[in-house]
């Protein structure tokens, strides 16, 4: 299904109707009221094109995936990118000399899902709480439950960007340490900014008010990775 009683113009954000008409067996997309651009393009392309505009960090990508398209195949790619994730960080700390290798398979692989779990589930939070703060009455427009969605919506799409540690995992062993260090700091500063832009195309917080909310999204990252540091330092110490 795509569209529905919240959709939106990918362009400009703007609450819409219908998103196109259908005749017979083909179907004619509508134009915005405000912007009057044709207000989703993406009705008519494949879930892969979409999927590599999101990556390549297009706000009209984003909307559309939020608000319009089905978000059930972007809930099954988060997953895998989590397992990946995973799988990357107990690979790398099966690799490192300085930890013990059985400690780390006691641990598994498993212990490290529930940790990215739960970085998740830690910025939505943070989110969750900036948003409320900044835009309250758009909260009570959209209803918390949607709102709560929505949020969810947009750490889901900007993990996204986790996919870009794929190329380390084969070529691990011909690259060096610094060539690693380099790597993931590019993927996380993609991620930090899939996510700024994510939040920022679902509209809750006001133009005005635009930067503000983007350096509390920084931060509120910024936080989330001083308690995940921390909780992961607590957890090898036990």
């Amino acid at each position: 299904m795509i569209g529905g009683k919240n959709s939106v113009c990918v362009n400009c954000g703007h609450r819409v109707r219908e998103l196109y008409k259908k005749y017979s067996n083909t179907l004619k997309t509508t134009n915005c009221e405000k912007c009057h651009q044709v207000t989703d393009k993406y009705i008519e392309f494949e879930e892969f094109i979409i999927l590599i505009d999101a990556l390549l960090l297009d706000s009209s990508a984003f909307r559309h995936i939020i608000y319009n398209g089905d978000f059930k195949l972007y809930w099954k790619v988060s997953l895998v990118v989590l397992l990946l994730e995973s799988f990357a960080l107990c690979r790398q700390k099966l690799s490192d000399p300085a930890n013990d290798a059985l400690n780390v398979h006691e641990k598994g692989f498993y212990t490290y899902t529930l940790h990215h779990i739960g970085d998740y589930l830690l910025i939505t939070f943070f989110l969750l709480l900036i948003t409320a703060a900044l835009g309250i009455d758009q909260i009570k427009k959209v209803g918390v439950r949607n709102f709560t969605l929505t949020i969810i919506k947009v750490v889901v799409i900007s993990n996204l960007s986790k996919f870009f540690l794929l190329p380390i995992l084969v070529w691990r062993n011909n690259t060096t340490v610094f060539g690693r260090s380099i790597h993931y700091a590019l993927v996380m500063s993609h991620h930090i900014c899939s996510l700024v832009l994510a939040y920022e195309a679902v509209g809750y917080i006001k133009s005005r008010l635009r930067w503000l909310a983007i350096t509390l999204v920084v931060l509120a990252f910024v936080l989330k990775e001083y308690i995940r540091h921390y909780a992961a330092f607590q957890l090898e110490l036990h």
